[in-house]
């Protein structure tokens, strides 16, 4: 009888290592706060891309406006022109042919601006973009990782379990005889 008491005692160390794996299982657990971080980020992410693919429709419906005024003034400058050609008068024509010039000046000077802004927003939202799948990576092989721990700690438990349960059947074999 002393003898299975010294194994059970012996056997008892299981129950030490069996209750740091069920805590490592539970605080495996609180990487879900690190994805749900994650998933704030992404949603943050497309946020600014919305907002940005926002300003640079604005942007090209002010270059739509640019190019109609454009139009009309260099409409403007044909009647100018047709009338000039009917003897009407020279510093009028001249007056006509200067603000066309500021205007067409006005205009590259504007798509210059438009072609700044969509050149920076793009790389704005390349770099947002690149970030987001960078951190989502991540993310993910971290959450990669924790599965594999988890898999590992469950397999030991198992295994234990295992003993236990096989050192159960020894005590009741030895107590029936």
């Amino acid at each position: 009888m002393r003898a299975l008491y010294c194994y059970v005692i012996a056997q008892f160390q299981v129950f030490v290592p069996l209750y740091y794996l069920i805590h490592a299982i539970l605080l495996t657990f609180s990487s879900s706060a690190n994805a749900k971080k994650w998933e704030v980020e992404l949603a943050t992410l497309k946020s600014n891309n919305l907002r940005l693919t926002a300003a640079l429709q604005e942007s090209t419906a002010n270059v739509d406006e640019w190019k109609r005024q454009l139009h009309q003034y260099r409409e403007e400058v044909a009647r100018a022109r047709h009338y000039a050609g009917k003897g009407g008068d020279a510093n009028e024509v001249e007056q006509l042919r200067q603000r066309v010039a500021q205007l067409e000046a006005e205009l590259a000077q504007k798509n210059e601006e438009l072609a700044q802004i969509t050149k920076s927003k793009k790389s704005e939202q390349d770099a947002e973009a690149k970030l987001a799948q960078s951190q989502l990576e991540l993310a993910l092989a971290a959450q990669d990782g924790q599965r594999q721990v988890l898999q590992a700690l469950n397999d030991q438990l198992a295994r234990q379990l295992e003993e236990l349960s096989t050192i159960h059947r020894e005590i009741n074999t030895a107590l029936q005889t």
